[in-house]
């Protein structure tokens, strides 16, 4: 296999796994809704937006 074939699938992979992890935030921006709660260790995140 070339470099470039086994660079592309492992970008893809990265990308399908980004997405399932961030599905319920893509929900919510495609359907208007509010925005989940963040999980507790994303402490960039206000609290008030943090789950407990």
């Amino acid at each position: 296999m070339k470099r470039s074939t086994i660079i592309l699938i492992i970008v893809c992979i990265m990308v399908v796994c980004c997405c399932y992890t961030h599905r319920r935030v893509i929900r919510a921006i495609i359907k208007h809704e509010p925005m989940p709660k963040a999980p507790s260790w994303h402490v960039w995140v206000k609290k008030e937006n943090r789950r407990k």
